[in-house]
C-alpha cells in the first residue's frame, strides 16, 4: 500500500483546531438529523394510515426517474465549492448561475418524459403528477450554492434550524391534505413545501447573493472537477434507483404491481432512513474539513478514520437489528396494509452500515480532489448492482409480483454488501488513508452487532405472543443495552467524539 497517493506535508502535526470545529460541526447536524428524523417517522407513520400503498406505489414509479434526472441537478458544483479553497465570488456566482440554468433544463425535461411515462405505466394521472413535481429540480438547485457556501463556513446551527423547520412545516401540510383526501397530491404538496422553506431560509442564513460571472478561462479547473463528480453521481444515481426503475417497468401497469412498488419504495425509504440519519451530518461536516486538511496528511488520515469509525458504530447494530426487527417495524408504522413491506424491510436492513460507508467515501474522494477515480468507483457499484437487478429477473420471471420484490431486495442487499469492502479500500488507497488500519478500527463494532443480533433474536422469541409494539420496543431496549457492553470501548470512544476532545488530554482517541 504504500505506493498509493497521500496528501502532501505527510509530517506535518494533527490539526487540533480543525478537528474540534468538525466534531462541533457534525455534533449539531446529528442533533437536527435526529430531531428531523424523529419528525419525519411520525409525519409518515400518519401518511400510511392516510395513503393507500397503490398510492405511495405511483409516486414511487416517478420518483427514481426524477432523482436519476435530477444527479445532473448540481454538475456536482455544490460539492466544487465546498472543495475548492480560496472560491472568489464571481467564482461562485458562475457556479450558481450554471445551476439554476441546468435546473430549468431540468424541469423542461422531466415534464416532457411525465406524459410518455403515463403512457408506458398505462396511469393517466402520472401525467400530472409528474408535470407538477418537475418544478422541484429548479427548486433543489436555487438552493444549492447557498447551502454548501454556509457547509463551508461550517455554519451548521443555522443549517440545521432550516432543515428541521422544512420537515416540520411540510410534514403538517401533507397530513392536513391527505386528512382532507388528497391522496397522492398531499405526498407531492410535501416535497414542495419543504423545498420551498429551505429555499428561504438558506437564503436567509447565508448573506452572499449572486453577481457578475467569473471568466471561462478561470472556471476550467472547478468544471473539470464537477463534471466528474457528476458522472460518479450519475453512476451513483442509475445503481441506486435502478432496482425501483425495473419494479416500475414490469410491474408498473396493474394494480397488484402498484401496490408492491408502494412496499418496495417505503421499505427502502425505512432502510436508507438510520443512513442518512447519520451520514447527512457525517458528509456535511466530512467534506469541508477533510478539504481543510487536505495538505496535511496526519489530520486527514485520522478525521478519515474516525469518520467511518463514527459511522460503524452507530449504523452496524441498526444493520443487525433491522433485520431481526424490520418485519414488526412496518405494520405498527402503518398498521395491517403494511405487513408484507416488513419481510423486505428485514431483508434490506443488511445493506444499512454498508451503503452508509459507500455513502461518505464520496466526500472523502471529493476532498482529496479524486473526483476522477470516485467515478470509476461508482461505475463499478453500478455494474455490481446492475448485475444483482438482471439476476433477479432471470431467475423470479416477471409473472409474480411478490416473488420478484422480495428476490430483487435480497439481491441488491447482497450486491451492496460484496461491493463494500472492495470499495472502500479502492478510496482508502486512492486518497493515501492506510487500508488496514482503518479497516482493523471498524472491525469491533461489527462483531459486537453480531452478538447483539443473536440475543436480540433469543429476546424476541420469548416475546412471542405480545403485542407487535410491546415486543418492537422491548427488542429494541434490549438491543441498545446488549450493544452498549458488547462494544462499550467502541461506545466510550463515540461517547468523547461526540462531547468534542480536550486538544491536548484526549487528541490521541482521534488518532489511535
Amino acid at each position: 500500500m504504500n505506493d498509493a497517493p497521500t496528501p502532501p506535508n505527510a509530517a506535518s502535526p494533527v490539526d487540533r483546531d480543525l478537528i474540534r470545529r468538525t466534531q462541533r460541526a457534525t455534533r449539531l447536524t446529528m442533533i437536527g438529523q435526529i430531531a428531523g428524523q424523529i419528525i419525519s417517522l411520525v409525519v409518515i407513520a400518519e401518511l400510511y394510515r392516510l395513503v393507500s400503498p397503490a398510492e405511495f406505489g405511483i409516486l414511487g414509479m416517478f420518483m427514481p426517474i426524477m432523482l436519476l434526472i435530477r444527479a445532473f441537478g448540481s454538475l456536482g458544483m455544490d460539492i466544487a465549492t465546498v472543495q475548492k479553497k480560496g472560491l472568489t465570488d464571481e467564482e461562485a456566482s458562475t457556479l450558481f448561475w450554471y445551476q439554476l440554468i441546468t435546473g430549468v433544463v431540468l424541469t423542461v425535461i422531466l415534464s416532457g418524459l411525465s406524459p410518455l411515462l403515463a403512457m408506458w405505466f398505462q396511469v393517466e394521472r402520472l401525467t400530472l403528477v409528474g408535470i407538477t413535481l418537475s418544478g422541484t429540480a429548479l427548486l433543489y438547485n436555487s438552493y444549492s450554492q447557498h447551502k454548501s457556501l454556509a457547509e463551508k463556513k461550517l455554519n451548521f446551527g443555522w443549517l440545521t434550524i432550516v432543515r428541521v423547520l422544512s420537515l416540520i412545516i411540510s410534514g403538517i401540510a401533507a397530513i392536513v391534505a391527505a386528512y382532507c383526501g388528497w391522496g397522492i397530491w398531499a405526498l407531492v404538496l410535501q416535497q414542495y413545501s419543504e423545498l420551498i422553506v429551505l429555499n428561504i431560509g438558506f437564503w436567509a442564513i447565508e448573506p452572499w447573493r449572486p453577481g457578475k460571472c467569473a471568466p471561462l478561462s478561470e472556471m476550467k479547473q472547478l468544471l473539470n472537477f464537477s463534471g466528474y463528480y457528476t458522472l460518479s453521481g450519475l453512476f451513483f444515481a442509475v445503481g441506486q434507483n435502478l432496482d425501483k426503475i425495473i419494479l416500475g417497468v414490469v410491474f408498473g401497469v396493474s394494480a397488484e404491481g402498484h401496490q408492491w412498488i408502494g412496499y418496495y419504495t417505503q421499505a427502502y425509504n425505512q432502510m436508507i432512513r438510520p443512513v442518512y440519519l447519520l451520514t447527512s451530518p457525517v458528509t456535511s461536516a466530512m467534506l469541508p474539513a477533510l478539504s481543510q486538511a487536505k495538505g496535511n496528511r496526519e489530520s486527514f488520515s485520522a478525521l478519515t478514520a474516525s469518520f467511518y469509525r463514527m459511522v460503524g458504530i452507530m449504523l452496524a447494530p441498526c444493520s443487525i437489528g433491522m433485520l431481526i426487527v424490520g418485519d414488526e417495524l412496518m405494520p405498527v408504522l402503518g398498521g395491517d396494509d403494511w405487513i408484507q413491506a416488513g419481510d423486505i424491510l428485514s431483508i434490506m436492513g443488511l445493506m444499512i452500515v454498508a451503503q452508509s460507508w459507500i455513502n461518505i467515501s464520496g466526500s472523502l474522494m471529493s476532498a482529496a480532489g479524486r473526483a476522477d477515480l470516485l467515478a470509476v468507483g461508482a461505475f463499478a457499484n453500478l455494474v455490481v448492482l446492475s448485475a444483482a437487478c438482471a439476476l433477479t429477473y432471470f431467475f423470479a420471471g416477471s409473472q409474480d409480483p411478490e416473488l420478484f420484490t422480495i428476490d430483487l431486495a435480497g439481491m441488491v442487499m447482497l450486491g451492496t454488501v460484496i461491493i463494500c469492502g472492495p470499495y472502500l479500500a479502492f478510496c482508502f488507497w486512492c486518497t493515501g488513508v492506510d487500508v488496514r488500519k482503518t479497516f482493523s478500527q471498524l472491525s469491533p463494532a461489527l462483531a459486537a452487532s453480531i452478538l447483539m443480533g443473536a440475543v436480540v433474536y433469543l429476546a424476541g422469541l420469548m416475546d412471542y405472543y405480545l403485542p407487535e409494539v410491546v415486543t418492537l420496543a422491548e427488542e429494541i431496549i434490549v438491543g441498545v443495552l446488549v450493544y452498549c457492553v458488547f462494544a462499550r470501548n467502541e461506545v466510550r470512544w463515540l461517547w468523547r467524539q461526540l462531547r468534542g476532545i480536550k486538544p491536548e488530554e484526549d487528541i490521541h482517541t482521534v488518532v489511535d
